[in-house]
């Protein structure tokens, strides 16, 4: 791994990559990815992770707004980013394809002698961009400089592998490519540990991770909470419990997941919390030594989180407030934008009433946006947002940033998107639209056409990443509050309502699969029309609901349907033809 990030690192530096040059790695998930991260700081560059399943509109948005020089792909993904590329205009950047092998005919694992290093990055140097969601409708670009990298490396260094991860070897790849998270996966290699490739079709069918985990030897997991519920759901306790270490973060985890992780034996459960300003985590609780309620712990070693209250001063123990982050992780800001970089990275003021204001004069802190609250013992509870900002499967989501693309979609007149919580405690985007030109419905668009709802959703998901785009209700008008604005309240009430009255509504005695799965994703995804060409997927279910989905097909419909099928042929039609056919196959057995 060494010998060959530091032979791209030289392709690199031979393309006049320095310090301040943007170089995006867009590669199939595996080996290169780390590689190509070490070879990119080794050049002094700034890394951008790019997913090349990112719909190519925003692919070609990072590149523009990060000022790309060096685009790193290979022969299977670079073909699929051409079209972004191009896009670009005179802005697109070079294209290096890199095999991953070196050019001696050496594997990019081997090593035949190490090249002197040339000068070593600063701590001000950037190291890497992370792009986030925006309330305008465009993302923003964290920018991370090597110091705060290297100060969130030593702090999980000193918690997670000199303590909880101790003696352990074998740790999982399995955060995606576009989440900062994937930088924490990457802090076992810095104290020998091996990096065990989790596949993205591995990661997103619980059955499929469950057998992986079991196969590969896996000692430590960092996943998502919804992940780690879909594989709960799918009754994989013994596989969890084989491992060393679970590390969950990316969301919030719901109450009753938390419950039933504190029951695990054998396995240590660690909840980090950190906004990808702050370099990935700056809090952590173990489980085994919290009550019953979900908090997020207590800070990491360098990082101080305070609970202030609208003056920016700290409010006393109990008394809930935002939650303020200082120390050596926090980034530099948001690229281009320095606006936003003000309002919050904010230098805290001296004196005041408030507990420890007078000692953080002239400190610079992070403001989150969540809500908390400092428990007597001194651990800290997360209490939601203050603003319009949500996790969905792990991901950041503002709100604003998913109505601007709704108010860009043809045909779209108003809109309005609000997220919900579901009875599983994830959450879930749904968005009320008043559509032009006539053909508009009523509490699920039955006279916009299944035709028009499948062309609004091909529209957002050519703009937006799959976890951003919200299940729609087509309805004549908006409801309004006596402002005259729309009323969001109403709005969430009458999606609630709907949902209920779906819910509600019994199955005729005889149906046809298709029908049954109709009506199973309706009830498990709170959408009230389903068309045949229907992407489970697209219309908001993630991994965990494919579970829930995957076994009421077994107990309601006999069939033994497997996940893997399920994944391979997600559209509602395609789906029941399936499940059609092994329902005949064992009726003939």
């Amino acid at each position: 791994m060494s010998g060959a990030a530091h032979e791209l690192a030289d392709r690199l530096r031979a393309a006049d990559v320095g310090p301040g040059d943007t170089v995006a790695i867009a590669v199939e998930y595996g080996h290169r990815l780390p590689v190509g991260v070490l070879a990119v700081l080794r050049a002094r560059g700034t890394v951008l992770l790019i997913d090349p399943a990112l719909p190519s509109a925003m692919i070609t948005t990072r590149l523009t707004e990060a000022s790309v020089a060096v685009l790193v792909t290979d022969a299977v993904t670079g073909p699929r980013l051409g079209e972004a590329v191009a896009a670009a205009g005179d802005r697109r950047p070079l294209v290096l394809e890199w095999s991953g092998r070196r050019t001696d005919g050496g594997e990019a694992g081997t090593s035949s002698g190490e090249p002197a290093d040339p000068p070593r990055p600063l701590p001000g140097d950037p190291a890497y961009l992370v792009f986030t969601s925006g309330s305008t409708g465009r993302p923003n670009a964290v920018l991370v400089s090597h110091g705060a990298f290297a100060a969130m490396v030593s702090a999980h260094g000193t918690v997670l592998m000199e303590s909880a991860a101790a003696g352990c070897e074998r740790f999982a790849l399995n955060n995606p490519a576009s989440a900062d998270a994937v930088y924490s996966d990457l802090v076992a290699l810095a104290h020998g540990g091996t990096l065990v490739v989790a596949p993205p079709p591995v990661r997103r069918d619980p059955e499929a991770l469950a057998g992986w985990i079991a196969a590969t030897g896996v000692e430590v997991l960092d996943a998502t909470p919804t992940q780690i519920a879909a594989l709960l759901a799918d009754g994989r306790e013994a596989v969890l419990e084989g491992l060393r270490l679970l590390v969950l973060g990316g969301e919030a985890v719901p109450p009753a997941l938390w419950t039933r992780l504190r029951e695990l034996t054998g396995t240590r459960v660690l909840n980090m919390y950190g906004p990808t300003e702050c370099t990935v985590d700056v809090m952590c609780a173990d489980l085994s030594e919290s009550g019953p309620e979900p908090v997020i712990g207590r800070p990491l070693p360098g990082s101080t989180l305070r609970i202030l209250g609208a003056d920016l001063r700290e409010v006393a123990p109990g008394t809930p407030g935002q939650i303020a982050v200082s120390g050596p992780q926090l980034a530099d800001g948001y690229l281009n934008n320095e606006r936003l970089t003000a309002e919050r990275f904010v230098t805290l003021p001296s004196g005041g009433d408030g507990v420890g204001s007078a000692e953080v004069s002239g400190e610079r802190a992070y403001l989150t946006g969540d809500r908390g609250v400092r428990e007597p013992d001194g651990v800290v509870r997360f209490l939601g947002r203050i603003d319009n900002q949500v996790q969905i499967g792990g991901n950041r989501v503002e709100l604003g940033e998913v109505e601007a693309a709704l108010g860009s979609a043809p045909r779209v007149g108003q809109c309005c998107v609000v997220a919900l919580t579901e009875d599983d405690g994830t959450a879930t985007l749904h968005a009320a639209v008043v559509l032009t030109g006539g053909g508009t419905g009523d509490d699920g668009g039955a006279g916009a056409g299944a035709d028009g709802v499948a062309a609004l959703v091909a529209a957002l998901s050519a703009t937006l990443a799959p976890h951003m785009v919200p299940r729609l209700h087509v309805w004549p008008s908006l409801p309004r509050a006596a402002t005259g604005k729309t009323d969001t309240t109403a709005v969430r009430g009458r999606i609630l309502a709907s949902r209920q009255d779906t819910a509600a509504g019994a199955g005729p005695e005889r149906e046809s699969v298709e029908q049954s799965v109709a009506r199973f994703w309706r009830e498990l995804l709170g959408v009230e029309t389903v068309a045949p060409e229907d992407d489970f997927f697209a219309i908001g279910g993630n991994s965990l609901r494919a579970v829930k989905f995957v076994l009421r097909v077994r107990r309601e419909l006999g069939v033994e349907f497997p996940m893997t099928r399920f994944f391979a042929g997600s559209t509602l039609g395609g789906c029941a033809r399936a499940i059609d056919a092994m329902r005949k196959e064992t009726a003939d057995a």
